[in-house]
């Protein structure tokens, strides 16, 4: 029986403030392992123009590359339709019961978790990692992990990690501008955006 990190996300595209996460995670709740998990189709981003599967599939991979903890899934890419979070997780843990899963977010995801697809599968199936960025809001998530606890009878570490002010959302305008985006993203991500001209207009 392990311990597994699920790094979910559309990854659009992967950036270093994304491992910063994962990795806080991996050392502060004591995990075997982080499986970044890029999102098929998110229900919460229907609006954003997402680059194709194989790109961002790609784009992680290279992100991962060479960090022994770390794994790149294509679990989500192989299902149909819109990828809840909540089935993921009882998928997997269908497929190993033994195993024990940690769903790794940031502190603003964690706030909206309740307005997400059956929330308390969520909670049912996995321990909830919510980062705070330097200790920014540690009280309210404190507050909240203790509700959420009450409410679903849930399981929740509250892990710290440096201050990052990235977004994918703000990596794709600078490119889309004509910019260079190399400083906010993993070694590879950036040859890997030029060369296939992703983001590009």
């Amino acid at each position: 029986m392990g311990r597994t990190g699920i790094m979910g996300g559309t990854f659009n595209p992967v950036h270093i403030a994304h491992i910063k996460m994962a990795e806080a995670a991996y050392r502060q709740a004591g995990l075997d392992r982080v499986v970044f998990m890029p999102s098929k189709n998110p229900p919460h981003k229907k609006d954003i123009s997402i680059i194709p599967e194989e790109h961002r599939g790609a784009m992680v991979k290279l992100a991962v590359r060479g960090i022994p903890y770390f794994e790149y899934s294509d679990f989500e890419f192989k299902r149909e339709g819109i990828t809840y979070s909540a089935t993921t997780l009882e998928l997997l843990h269908m497929q190993d019961p033994e195993e024990k899963y940690f769903f790794i977010m940031g502190g603003d995801s964690f706030f909206q978790i309740e307005s997400w697809y059956m929330p308390g599968k969520i909670m049912e199936y996995a321990t909830v990692i919510a980062t705070s960025r330097n200790g920014t809001g540690k009280r309210q998530m404190e507050i909240y992990a203790k509700e959420l606890e009450n409410k679903y009878n849930a399981r929740i570490l509250l892990v710290d990690m440096p201050q990052m002010d990235i977004s994918s959302s703000c990596i794709r305008e600078i490119i889309l501008s004509g910019g260079d985006a190399s400083m906010y993203l993993p070694e590879g991500v950036w040859e890997y955006i030029k060369n296939n001209r992703c983001y590009c207009p």
